[in-house]
């Protein structure tokens, strides 16, 4: 049993908040979203606040509701406020099978919760803040899905978005600027970084969440909000999980930062790792994808583009390949959400504001937008 459930910890949040109104408010969902944004299973909240597990998935489920003294204990446990749990404002639902993990099956049930936990925050965010700031309006074209293909509807955005068949030289400010929210983590949550990325369509806007991994390498970064692109657009109505899905995402991807009709005619004809590289640089995409190109394409031998690969891996082994960081790059940090929580703040809706709407602390509201805390953390040093 945790002890951390003294009066002295949780009565400063409670003083001036009326239990019984939480607890006649009390929503249940509010519960389980704070629940799987923590990370914690009904066990381990149970065993922190003192009641079974069982009792956890009644009020879950709404079959009872917490006694007004466990309503604080809750609340630290989870590090929400106490408000967090009642119910009069919108809730982001997002079921498990409605979003897209770029590295689903490496990665744990619970990680999945926190991260459909995050995306349903980010939304939350998201619509608070439209209250007060027009956003860019959601501008993707409509796929057959029945007879969707990945290249096709790589082209039919491209055309929709006026793109043309040149390289795409901000991609995640061309996407916010279609109404698509970007959010890369802080790395804070480093458990639902193991998840590389994630999207979903089912909510009114939709959103992709980039992990700090992912984010090392500018082309990585690039090619990974392609891929979720290629989800959004031909797998609204799917299953997540299957390779397929991937494999397809895969190649709407490619297809969009390299058309065909242009990369097939820049593409060396033998494996030349220093063209290859300042193709990679014009058209910012790995030298990787440039390789898988070519054997899609036909343009080399497997042998010679497994050759190429060996000598790219040695490359950097031998630490003469370097990676380029995505914040070198103009455009391709998410901006959106920011600017609009700056513009908010100038008209009166400040930080402090959105948090209490959102019934998050700041801390929470700063986390989800990604910014970090600049605040040194303060280590005290008891004695024996």
């Amino acid at each position: 049993m945790h002890n951390q459930k003294s009066l002295f910890s949780i009565s400063s949040t409670t003083d001036s908040i009326d239990l019984t109104t939480v607890a006649d408010g009390f929503d249940p969902a509010r519960l389980t979203q704070a629940r799987q944004a923590a990370g914690l299973s009904k066990a381990k909240l149970a065993d922190y606040v003192g009641v079974t597990p069982a009792a956890i998935g009644q009020y879950e489920s709404n079959s009872s509701t917490p006694r007004r003294d466990i309503l604080p204990i809750l609340a630290h446990a989870l590090g929400v406020p106490v408000t967090y749990f009642t119910t009069g404002r919108p809730i982001g639902r997002v079921d498990g099978s409605q979003a897209h993990f770029r590295s689903l099956r490496s990665t744990s049930a619970r990680d999945r919760a926190k991260a459909v936990a995050f995306i349903e925050q980010v939304w939350e965010l998201t619509f608070t803040l439209e209250k007060k700031i027009r956003f860019p309006n959601v501008n993707l074209p409509q796929i057959d899905l029945k007879n969707a293909d990945p290249v096709y509807a790589a082209q039919a955005l491209r055309a929709h978005w006026e793109l043309g068949s040149k390289p795409v030289k901000h991609l995640v400010a061309t996407v916010e600027s279609h109404g698509i929210v970007v959010t890369l983590l802080s790395v804070a949550n480093t458990d639902v970084a193991r998840v590389d990325a994630f999207s979903t369509s089912s909510l009114a806007r939709p959103i992709i969440i980039v992990t700090p991994e992912r984010a090392r390498s500018v082309f990585t970064y690039r090619f990974t909000i392609a891929h979720e692109i290629g989800h959004l657009l031909l797998h609204r109505d799917s299953t997540p999980g299957d390779k397929q899905q991937e494999r397809e995402a895969d190649q709407f991807a490619a297809e969009f930062l390299t058309p065909n009709s242009q990369i097939v005619n820049l593409l060396p004809r033998t494996v030349n790792l220093p063209q290859l590289d300042k193709l990679s640089r014009h058209w910012g995409i790995s030298v990787d994808s440039l390789l898988l190109r070519m054997k899609e394409l036909g343009i080399a031998s497997d042998s010679a583009i497994r050759r190429g690969y060996q000598k790219l891996n040695h490359l950097r082994k031998s630490g003469l390949e370097t990676t380029e960081p995505v914040n070198a790059y103009p455009g391709e940090l998410p901006s959106m959400l920011n600017q609009a929580a700056e513009m908010a703040e100038t008209t009166g809706y400040g930080e402090a504001a959105l948090a209490q709407d959102l019934r998050w602390y700041p801390a929470r509201v700063r986390e989800v937008l990604g910014m970090e805390d600049s605040r040194p953390d303060l280590r005290i040093v008891g004695g024996d």
